[in-house]
């Protein structure tokens, strides 16, 4: 049974690859780091990704392949969950189950096919990281469209108003 397992991992991942070879690879980096930030005039220290909260919004066109970089800046270990994306074993951001959590100091690249369309959402799958400012949107085109905006709004449903000093 264990070598049927193996055998299909196998075959899996080769088609996997096949599939992706004349793919566009779209490229991210991710810095997760502490910030001081202000949220309804209090201060507090906020957990960024690039500087910001949300995360930047990252586009892709169905049948790109995402190669993301995930820098922790941080002291405490972090991980990425890709909320509604289908990724293969590995890849998608849950500590101690498909993954190890990316210490302080490391980076981890999570690359995967992009293999649907629509708008979905990344953030930290470890403690309450989420909570404290680690998640951002994905948006992900259809090979047809050929839409061009010229900002995109990450609407929340917070009242808080946050500021980062």
């Amino acid at each position: 049974m264990l070598k049927i397992v193996q055998v299909l991992l196998v075959v899996s991942a080769f088609f996997q690859m096949v599939s992706t070879v004349e793919a566009t690879t779209v490229e991210y980096d991710l810095d997760i780091g502490w910030q001081e930030i202000v949220i309804n005039e209090k201060t507090a220290n906020g957990m960024t990704i690039n500087g910001s909260i949300t995360g930047p919004t990252l586009h892709f066109t169905e049948g790109d392949l995402a190669r993301i970089r995930v820098h922790n800046s941080m002291d405490v270990s972090t991980s990425i969950h890709w909320h509604g994306i289908l990724v293969p074993p590995g890849m998608d951001g849950v500590p101690f189950v498909t993954q190890p959590p990316i210490k302080p100091g490391d980076t981890f690249t999570y690359e995967f096919p992009i293999r649907q369309s629509g708008t979905y959402w990344y953030h930290s799958h470890s403690e309450l990281q989420e909570q404290r400012g680690l998640y951002g949107s994905i948006v992900i085109a259809t090979p047809e469209e050929n839409i061009k905006v010229a900002q995109d709004r990450v609407i929340g449903s917070s009242t808080a108003t946050c500021y980062i000093i």
